[in-house]
């Protein structure tokens, strides 16, 4: 792609071009080179600003795709300003994507005395609630008024005159049982959490569980193998097929496919080439050296008739040669489908434009493209120069709306879990129920009552619930073996004994080391009278548990939200664990490491690897900052051994 700007800047202006790559040493001879543009990635402003102010010294500094800084919190907005240079041209076809913040970080690169500081920038444009809360936007005409000396807006409207007539279809898909059963559980657990925000504010790794859940809404509404990783196929990959053989298998037409998430267009490439059809495709992981091949293939090679884009790789790109494009889905900003839609509807295209959008019927992503509107209308009414509105309501956020649908889905009963368990699905209601268990009393039972042992038993099975692994007789007493000790135990098994049989109670672990005595141990002489049915045990709902913590942070990291990820691989590692020790918890973070050497190790649970694999993430999760790379390979490193540890 920079290859192909080069080029376009000699063509135009007969100027020198030098395009900046490659390693520390071969860049700063690159700056060093006697040219007229040098062209670079945003990547490298962060690592080379010194030798850019030092070395280059540019007089002019042209931004594409400037939304890049559009958030002024992050370190490439701030150092990207830092940039030396006595005339500044931001380019981007979505200065105002979300929110009016958007619109200042690119006005301080340009002329910072045009919206001021930032305070007085939201105290001039924002209406707040009485807890500061952004409600609405004020003052947009004298807003519009500022910015009019700096900004030059080429609208569409003006070269629609221009521009082939287009056509936009949405389709309703509806899903079928397994998407429908994703989409239900996790909208539950969305809505559980939701139940938990409008009571008290969330806790950061509440609320990126409510992040995951909602993502794997919006993910299963494509196809459920997005989630589960096993399911083939999906009503959208059929329907997608229809279009594909009557607009290009019969007509001839190139087809742009669009979808946010890079597994989804994996799905779609098989389809492509199953059908006979010839494709590309592009996603954030190709690097930007090899896109332009990529183009060129489409637009001159008759036999490839499908480009497949994640939105990672939208940007920048001419495709004029298709005249088809299909949404597999609907982004959260209606600037993103606009860019979508802008690779094939542009200046040169002479040919009519059809563009589907595949939502999922009676789903989430129905209810997120009614939201999108309000983010058009703050749009409109601050770029457009002849927008009349001065004064834009926000009536709630598009979170804050979705967290109301959400709690009044979740019924109170099922909300109130959230507030003692961490699964992001909380765990089927069967599984809560004691175990089936038979109890065994012998014909002969010496000095033991028949009836005192089964009415006691009774009592045993009432207090103990489905943690009871099985129940010894000795010598006139009870024993009973619990999966793990809790608080209040002992006072139960005082409470039983009043009735005359006593009645003592050990855990699991307790047991296993008495049994090793032999004969030396006082359960030498006992008999079994209660045992649990073990065929017929439910799995421990931990296992769960770590699996949807573990889900959750693939979810995260496919959206590249890193924030709270390696906190959900450690808790689910953890929580792993502790399932295979029969506890009915994991320790905390702080006591993980003693917990694994005093106790899970001697018992052989784990294998080296395994604990280290666990110690890394627990150690990872007290870092504040981590790079993705490494949260990619923990989490690969999570998936493989969970299938191992059994």
């Amino acid at each position: 792609m920079k290859h192909q700007w080069a080029r376009e800047i000699a063509k135009f202006t007969g100027l020198s071009t030098q395009i900046v790559s490659g390693g520390p040493e071969q860049r700063g001879v690159q700056y060093r080179a006697d040219a007229s543009f040098f062209i670079l990635n945003y990547e490298l402003v962060l690592r080379d600003l010194s030798l850019i102010g030092e070395q280059l010294k540019p007089d002019l500094l042209i931004l594409d795709e400037a939304q890049r800084i559009k958030n002024w919190r992050t370190k490439l907005a701030s150092t990207v300003k830092l940039i030396p240079a006595r005339y500044v041209f931001v380019l981007s076809g979505t200065p105002l994507e979300n929110r009016l913040e958007d619109l200042y970080s690119l006005l301080q690169l340009v002329d910072a005395r045009v919206l001021g500081p930032l305070w007085r920038c939201l105290l001039d444009f924002h209406v707040t609630d009485e807890r500061g809360k952004v409600i609405g936007y004020r003052n947009l005409s004298e807003l519009r008024r500022r910015i009019a000396p700096v900004l030059l807006r080429r609208d569409r409207s003006l070269v629609a005159d221009q521009l082939p007539d287009r056509t936009e279809v949405t389709l309703d898909i509806a899903m079928d049982d397994k998407q429908q059963e994703l989409h239900g559980s996790a909208l539950i657990a969305a809505g559980q959490i939701a139940q938990l925000a409008k009571r008290r504010p969330l806790t950061p790794g509440e609320s990126n569980r409510m992040l995951a859940a909602l993502q794997q809404a919006r993910m299963v509404c494509n196809a459920a193998g997005l989630v589960d990783k096993e399911t083939v196929g999906s009503p959208k990959l059929d329907e997608l097929a229809r279009l594909l053989d009557e607009l290009c298998l019969q007509s001839n037409r190139k087809a742009v496919v669009f979808s946010q998430w890079a597994l989804m267009t994996e799905m779609v490439e098989s389809l492509v080439r199953g059908m006979g059809l010839g494709c590309v495709r592009l996603h954030g992981g190709v690097p930007s050296n090899q896109r332009g091949e990529l183009m060129e293939r489409f637009r001159n090679d008759d036999s490839i008739q499908v480009f497949i884009f994640t939105d990672a790789g939208a940007t920048g790109l001419n495709l004029q040669e298709a005249t088809v494009l299909v949404n597999l889905d609907m982004p959260w900003n209606p600037a993103i489908l606009d860019q979508r839609i802008a690779r094939i509807h542009r200046l040169g295209q002479k040919h009519k434009v059809q563009i589907f959008i595949l939502l999922a019927e009676d789903s989430y992503e129905q209810r997120v493209a009614q939201l999108v509107k309000g983010k058009r209308d703050l749009f409109d009414n601050v770029i457009e120069p002849d927008a009349s509105e001065d004064v834009v309501g926000l009536s709630k956020k598009m979170l804050e709306t979705l967290v109301d649908d959400l709690a009044g889905e979740a019924p109170a009963d099922e909300a109130a879990t959230v507030e003692t368990a961490e699964p992001l699905v909380v765990p089927e209601t069967e599984a809560e129920q004691p175990r089936p268990a038979t109890v065994h009393v012998p014909t002969e039972t010496g000095s033991d009552d028949e009836d005192s042992v089964r009415l006691a038993v009774a009592g045993i099975q009432t207090a103990f619930g489905a943690r009871i692994e099985r129940v010894l007789a000795k010598a006139g007493g009870l024993l009973v073996v619990v999966e793990s000790w809790r608080d209040g135990d002992e006072e139960a098994a005082e409470n039983l004994s009043a009735g005359g049989l006593p009645v003592a109670v050990i855990d699991r672990r307790t047991w296993r080391g008495l049994q090793r005595l032999g004969v030396a141990s006082p359960l030498a002489e006992t008999r079994t009278v209660f045992e649990a049915a073990a065929e017929l045990a439910p799995v421990n709902p931990l296992h769960e548990t770590a699996a949807q913590k573990l889900r959750s942070a693939q979810v995260l990291l496919e959206q590249q939200c890193t924030a709270g990820v390696m906190d959900l691989l450690a808790s689910a590692l953890l929580d792993k664990v502790a399932a295979l020790a029969g506890a009915d918890r994991a320790p905390p973070v702080n006591a993980a490491a003693v917990w694994l050497y005093a106790d899970i190790v001697p018992r052989g649970l784990l294998e080296a690897e395994q604990v280290t694999l666990v110690l890394q993430a627990v150690l990872l999760s007290q870092s504040p900052c981590l790079p993705e790379p490494l949260l990619r390979q923990v989490a690969g490193d999570a998936e493989r051994y969970f299938s191992t540890l059994v």
